[in-house]
């Protein structure tokens, strides 16, 4: 695949995604051949470098800052939401990055539409991450929205400029 696009090998980089809130800092000493750091996001500077994570119905949430040049790809499913946060304070410590200039686009996952969850996970979503964060389905069912829930995470550090790809991955 990276071949087919025009990017080596020896640039690309990825973790050993574990639905965890690590986030960790690539400056292009660490190896693209592994082995891989338990972690689910990553921040660089380095353009030069091409970051990945694997994603399925969790969200791909990527980060940017053009005064700075830093960026960040992080995989958030419901036991790492909060990870973008990781995310934004790496990004803010490591290169000096504000909050305000980093934009951040949320990209497709499964969505509350397709997202049944039990009451007790609904309750702590809930707690942890606002009522915009769940829903009640017309069956009553209980469901996650972790779209709203990073949307209101990056809201709260003060993060200027927020897009959310809103296709379901299970539609």
């Amino acid at each position: 695949l990276f071949a087919a696009l025009g990017v080596a090998p020896d640039k690309v980089r990825a973790v050993r995604q574990v639905h965890s809130r690590t986030v960790i800092e690539v400056d292009g000493s660490e190896s693209a051949d592994g082995p891989f750091v338990e972690a689910d996001g990553m921040v660089s500077d380095r353009p030069d470098l091409l970051l990945t994570v694997t994603v399925a119905d969790c969200l791909p949430i990527f980060l940017a800052e053009p005064h700075t040049g830093a960026f960040a790809l992080v995989h958030s499913g419901w036991k790492g939401t909060g990870i973008v946060v990781e995310a934004v304070r790496s990004m803010t410590r490591a290169f000096g990055c504000r909050p305000a200039d980093i934009a951040v686009t949320i990209g497709p996952g499964i969505g509350p539409c397709c997202y049944a969850v039990p009451e007790d996970r609904y309750r702590l979503f809930r707690a942890d991450f606002g009522h915009r964060a769940v829903q009640r389905g017309l069956d009553g069912s209980f469901r996650l929205d972790l779209r709203a829930a990073n949307a209101a995470l990056l809201e709260r550090e003060g993060v200027g400029h927020v897009s959310i790809v809103a296709a379901c991955t299970a539609c």
